[in-house]
């Protein structure tokens, strides 16, 4: 129930969710007070700046942790942080060089790095669930591999379609938006097999 929401953050000392809502709450509140202070241009907004950013990597820690789990193995692996990163990493720049706010080749290089480190990360994944021993990673690669073999693919063509090729060749302002538009679908489709793809143990 709405009313009941703040007891969200009651576990925050033991519970990867509580930290989240807390994260991610800090995170809207700071984050409007940092915009506010950037409009007129106030000194200070710099340490302002920082905290936003450090509220927002500790919300995609948290969010990341919460699906470490041992009871669904292909979520509980350093694959798990690394792509909620990679996330982050990618849609980001992308969405400032679009709106055209700081430098666009370095947010074009960010974006593009982070495209490409995800699409090694994915298929890094798919090789340990392929190669491991365990019987939920395997049957997590057969259904990659078969029964959702097109959305698998479909994922890695969106990376890159809207993080390198996109930004690379169509550097405008028009392309910089068909190419955040292109890499949040991939990111969504990613989401979904990551969900949808998980063994559980029982």
């Amino acid at each position: 129930r709405p009313i009941h929401a703040y007891r969200a953050l009651k576990m925050w000392r033991r519970s990867w969710l509580s930290r989240e809502v807390l994260m991610f709450s800090c995170f809207s509140g700071v984050s409007c007070l940092y915009a506010a202070l950037l409009w007129p241009g106030v000194p200070g907004s710099l340490a302002v700046g920082t905290l936003t950013c450090l509220l927002g990597v500790g919300g995609v820690t948290a969010s990341a942790w919460i699906y470490l789990v041992p009871a669904r193995p292909a979520w509980n692996s350093k694959h798990t942080i690394v792509e909620f990163f990679l996330t982050g990493a990618l849609l980001g720049p992308l969405l400032v060089a679009a709106i055209g706010v700081g430098d666009q080749r370095w947010l074009i290089a960010a974006a593009v790095s982070a495209a490409a480190a995800q699409l090694l990360n994915q298929a890094i994944k798919f090789l340990w669930l392929t190669a491991s021993d365990l019987f939920e990673l395997q049957a997590s690669a057969r259904l990659l591999s078969t029964k959702l073999a097109s959305p698998f693919l479909w994922r890695g063509a969106l990376l890159i379609l809207g993080g390198m090729a996109v930004p690379l060749f169509f550097p405008s302002t028009l392309g910089l938006y068909a190419a955040l538009v292109l890499a949040m679908a991939g990111e969504i489709l990613g989401r979904y097999l990551f969900f949808v793809a998980v063994v559980p143990k029982n």
